[in-house]
């Protein structure tokens, strides 16, 4: 199991969900109910940054190339 982090495509709302790999298909946004969600990828920099991505995962040079981006 993992905590998740994700994003309506609908409505905007960010919410957290614990989910295993298999159910993580199943998740609907908890205030519109829609399954148009994406999953937000969030690091830190280790020049002391924060790093927030969504969906390929890699930070994309907007904290100075940190080996810490995922």
């Amino acid at each position: 199991m993992a905590l998740i982090d994700f994003k309506c495509k609908d409505c905007g709302e960010k919410f957290d969900e614990i989910v295993t790999l298999s159910s993580r298909d199943n998740v609907v946004c908890p205030k519109c109910g829609s399954k148009k969600i994406s999953q937000i990828f969030e690091g830190k920099c280790s020049f002391g940054g924060s790093v927030k991505t969504s969906g390929g995962g890699s930070c994309g040079g907007s904290c100075g190339g940190c080996s810490g981006c995922h």
